[in-house]
């Protein structure tokens, strides 16, 4: 017989064409679009940044970050607001686009069934399938050490292995 411990409140964010699994705790706040303001980073995966809580916050697209977004899917409505995990990185909080409201789900080990799609990323722990979807779980530490690069200026990845 399984213990209450056993199980894990989740989110489970549309992105563009995958979902996001993360642990309760990790989300701030889901908001509508608001409007973005550009940055000095220039890459396909940072949108642009916005003021929330009167803080400036960083945007990502994380399926365009890992190399598997397709801009023509699902509409970006959504800013998931992800409260920063990896101290070094200094980022507090940062954004990620999505395509629709979470939902709220509670997991056990048993409901995970890992997908062999991606094995080696930076980015990514696992891809596994919930049901019909497929869902990435995040290195949030490392996804925030490459974002406070971006935003000093150095694009090294040195940090991230």
């Amino acid at each position: 017989m399984s213990k209450e411990s056993d199980f894990i409140h989740c989110m489970l964010i549309p992105l563009r064409q995958h979902y996001l699994l993360l642990p309760n705790p990790t989300i701030a706040e889901v908001i509508p679009l608001p409007r973005l303001t550009d940055s000095d980073i220039d890459s396909v995966w940072y949108i642009g940044q916005f003021f929330w809580r009167d803080l400036p916050l960083q945007v990502i697209d994380l399926e365009m970050l890992i190399g598997s977004g397709q801009q023509n899917t699902r509409q970006i409505n959504k800013l998931c607001v992800i409260n920063g995990i990896n101290n070094e990185a200094k980022i507090k909080h940062y954004a990620v686009a999505c395509c629709g409201a979470p939902q709220l789900i509670t997991i056990n080990e048993t409901a995970l069934q890992p997908t062999h799609d991606i094995v080696d990323s930076d980015w990514l722990h696992c891809q596994i399938k919930i049901g019909s979807n497929v869902a990435f779980i995040p290195k949030l530490d490392n996804i925030e050490t490459h974002l406070q690069n971006s935003l000093s200026g150095n694009t090294s990845s040195d940090n991230l292995l």
